[in-house]
């Protein structure tokens, strides 16, 4: 009999395989043959579980946003309010070597969102995903008394994009030597206690 198939799971080797030709070569060396020697399938296997590059990249863009929610959690554990923001935005900054590889296919589908409509609406849908989890440790924060009078809480969810995206391109441009770097750590800690009332003390 033939060999079952799991397809969920095919499409997400076929994506990582897609990040990681990105990482490697670009956007514009990521052709349809690199992303099928990568994975080791064949250019109709390809097609079959996607139907086409446009697809691959689209699903590639949205997992980049996917691991850095899940990263978010899974580092935040049961972290609540300005402490969870904090590890929000540490989840999305390239920190270490996952995430720089995030960091640079998150820089790499921005500048082809400008030009690609179906990867501009993904990353419109990806982006509301975050929001949502910000917007949350906004409200834990405020009903934790840990927030200062006058937070806007969409003026402080646009400067963490800001912050987050603009330390991905920093990275990709002018990478250095790979490891957490001190001056992305004191702009995430900056950021949150800006945001602190009087007399909340940081608790990390």
């Amino acid at each position: 009999m033939p060999r079952r198939v799991d397809h969920a799971q095919r499409r997400r080797e076929i994506v990582e395989a897609t990040l990681r030709v990105v990482h490697r070569v670009g956007l514009e060396g990521t052709t349809t043959r690199a992303i099928a020697d990568e994975a080791g399938c064949t250019l109709s296997v390809l097609a079959h579980f996607f139907g086409n590059k446009d697809a691959i990249l689209v699903a590639a863009q949205g997992a980049v946003y996917e691991r850095i929610v899940q990263r978010a959690f899974r580092i935040g554990g049961d972290l609540l309010g300005l402490t969870a923001l904090r590890q929000a935005l540490e989840a999305a900054l390239p920190l270490d070597e996952e995430r720089a590889v995030d960091a640079a296919a998150n820089a790499a589908f921005a500048a082809a969102a400008l030009t690609h409509t179906d990867l501009a609406e993904a990353r419109r849908r990806s982006r509301q995903d975050i929001r949502r989890v910000l917007y949350g440790c906004l409200t834990e924060a405020r009903e934790l008394g840990e927030l200062r009078e006058g937070v806007d809480d969409a003026a402080v969810v646009h400067e963490f994009f800001v912050l987050a995206e603009g330390a991905a391109l920093t990275d990709v441009l002018d990478p250095g030597d790979r490891g957490v770097d001190p001056r992305s750590l004191l702009l995430a800690a900056a950021f949150v206690e800006r945001l602190r009332g009087p007399g909340r003390n940081a608790s990390r």
